[in-house]
This record gives structure tokens, C-alpha cells and sequence, in this order.
């Protein structure tokens, strides 16, 4: 674990102050795993009709709406995507300007929009057209969330989640020295936060995404550090998950699994509720089924996966094999 930290520190110190992701300055570790053979990667080309115009886009998130449509987070000029089952295009919508920075995507069962600006650092409740319900931050602005001093300040928020009582919960610090889990009850007020920059237990390098299961179960990606964390509600440490690889994205199915991705490291993987990781697929590189980034991960109700590539612009979709 001592030259997995130190590896850590020098990807830390060769990013860029900005919130782009770098990639380690390290060997790619890929996991290791029989390979998930009930997926097959389907081309780009033939997976989206993509129109022309946001052809390219970097695409930072992923979920899928009640209607079974993919939507899409883009760091390009129009904010959401929306594509059907088949991959045929249904529309563009968000304001221009929205988002400064796209990064985090959260889809209640309303089809409610949540999503993270980690250059604007906030958090933004939209309805189902991208129009902007409630904001949790100062827009522009980062640093600490202290209430006594009045400080509303998120940096650099990556990601969200929703318990059962519909608290929401922020993963943040995606290239900072503040990465924690700030929580917040329905109407954006703070309620508790928790976590700070390390490798010790309930600690992280960076929290990249966040999960939540039936049992109010919060499962925290600590990307850098390989290992999934694992708290209540009230921040209490349940546990950790390690791995030979990043965790970058985290998907909770309803078949009792976990699928996540490996960024950098390239890969979608199925993982069993105790951490065990029972199959692999995919790896570094620009090819079909390949990545620069797997940064954010859902499925559909068919079961098939959809990653944002930020670094190959596009969505790589693997096909469940019946």
C-alpha cells in the first residue's frame, strides 16, 4: 500500500490546478478478473445517432430517466442529451451557460435532475427540461461550508446521492485538499459533513462518486486510493472495499450487484455486495470497448452499460448478452 500512496502523491502533483483529470503518472493497473463475457461492446457509430452538432463533446455523466432514455451530461454548449432505447436521438435541452463544468448526474424516479459544476462549485436541483429548481453553493466561489462564519462553499463537488428520507449527500474534492461527504436534508439546508485527505480509514484522495443503497448504505469511491468506503447516514465508517485498480464510477443494481468503472485503469466491472470482483471487461486505449477515462456508469432496464468517456468524447456502451 506504501508505493500505491506514493504513486497517489505523485499524480496529485503532477495534475493541473485545474479540475481536469490527469492521466497517473503510473503504470495502469487493470483488475484482476475473469472476463465479463455476458457484455459485448457495440461501436459508437452504431450505438448513437449522434447529431453533428454536439459530435466530440466531452461527456461527463450518465443516467437513465423513467421512459428508459438515456441522458446525457455534456461539457459542451447544450448541457443534456437524451437518446431512446435504440440509440436514436430525442433531443437537446439546458440553458447555454448552465453549467461551467459538468461532472455529476443523479436522476430521481420523477425524472427530478441533479447534477455537480466542479468549475462553478455547485450543486444544482433542475426539473425534468433542465430548468433550475434550487442551488446549494455560491456559484463562482469554494473553499469551506461553515455555517458559523456563513461560508457556503463547496470545492469542487463531483457527485450526489439521495437517501430514502431524501437527504442529499455530496461527494467532493476532485483535485483539492478538501475531499469529504457533506450532507444536506430536501431543502438544500446543511445538516453534517465528514471525511478529509488521507489514506487512513474514512479518509480519501479523491471522492469521485457516491451510491446509496435500500438501506441507506453510502458507498463512497475513493478513486485514488483504489477502495470503495462504506458509512451511515450519520458518517459513521461501516467498512472499505480494496482494489487493484481506480474506482472512478459506482452503479447500484437491483440484481443485489455493484458494476463499477476503473477510469483511467479502463475497465467495467461486476462486483458481488461483500467487494469481490466477479468479472472485467475493457481496457486502456482509444478502440472500440477501450477508454481514456471511464469516468461516470449506468445501466438501463435492459442491462446494458453506458460509460462517459471525458477523454475519447464519447459513450461507450456495452450490450448485455442474453
Amino acid at each position: 500500500m506504501k508505493i500505491i500512496n506514493t504513486l497517489c502523491l505523485l499524480t496529485l502533483l503532477t495534475a493541473s490546478a485545474e479540475v481536469a483529470a490527469q492521466r497517473p503518472n503510473r503504470p495502469l493497473f487493470p483488475l484482476q478478473a475473469y472476463t465479463l463475457t455476458d457484455y459485448e461492446a457495440i461501436e459508437y457509430s452504431e450505438a448513437f445517432e449522434m447529431p453533428e452538432a454536439f459530435e466530440g463533446e466531452s461527456y461527463a455523466g450518465v443516467a437513465v430517466n423513467s421512459q428508459g432514455n438515456l441522458v446525457v451530461f455534456s461539457r459542451g454548449s447544450t448541457p443534456f442529451l437524451e437518446f431512446n432505447s435504440d440509440g436514436e436521438f430525442i433531443r437537446s435541452f439546458g440553458q447555454e451557460g448552465l453549467v461551467r463544468r459538468a461532472h455529476g448526474l443523479h436522476l430521481e424516479a420523477d425524472n427530478t435532475i441533479w447534477v455537480t459544476d466542479v468549475a462553478d462549485h455547485v450543486v444544482m436541483k433542475l426539473d425534468q427540461n433542465g430548468n433550475e429548481l434550487m442551488t446549494i453553493g455560491t456559484r463562482g466561489e469554494s473553499g469551506e461550508w461553515d455555517e458559523a462564519a456563513g461560508a457556503y462553499l463547496f470545492q469542487q463537488p463531483n457527485d450526489l446521492a439521495l437517501d430514502s428520507a431524501g437527504n442529499i449527500y455530496v461527494a467532493q474534492g476532485h483535485g483539492s485538499d478538501n475531499p469529504r461527504v457533506l450532507k444536506f436534508n430536501s431543502d438544500g439546508e446543511f445538516i453534517t459533513q465528514w471525511g478529509s485527505r488521507g489514506y487512513g480509514p474514512g479518509q480519501f484522495w479523491v471522492a469521485h462518486s457516491i451510491e446509496i443503497d435500500a438501506d441507506d448504505v453510502i458507498y463512497v469511491a475513493d478513486r485514488e486510493n483504489m477502495r470503495i468506503h462504506r458509512f451511515d447516514t450519520e458518517g459513521g465508517l461501516l467498512g472499505e472495499w480494496n482494489f487493484e485498480a481506480m474506482v472512478c464510477a459506482i452503479f447500484l443494481h437491483d440484481d443485489g450487484h455493484m458494476y463499477i468503472t476503473t477510469g483511467f485503469d479502463g475497465q467495467l466491472a461486476k462486483v458481488d455486495m461483500t467487494g469481490k470482483v466477479l468479472g472485467a471487461i475493457g481496457r486502456p486505449g482509444t478502440a472500440n470497448g477501450q477508454f481514456g477515462e471511464a469516468h461516470a456508469l449506468t445501466l438501463d432496464h435492459e442491462d446494458n452499460a453506458y460509460i462517459a468517456d471525458v477523454i475519447n468524447r464519447r459513450i461507450q456502451k456495452f450490450a448485455k448478452i442474453e
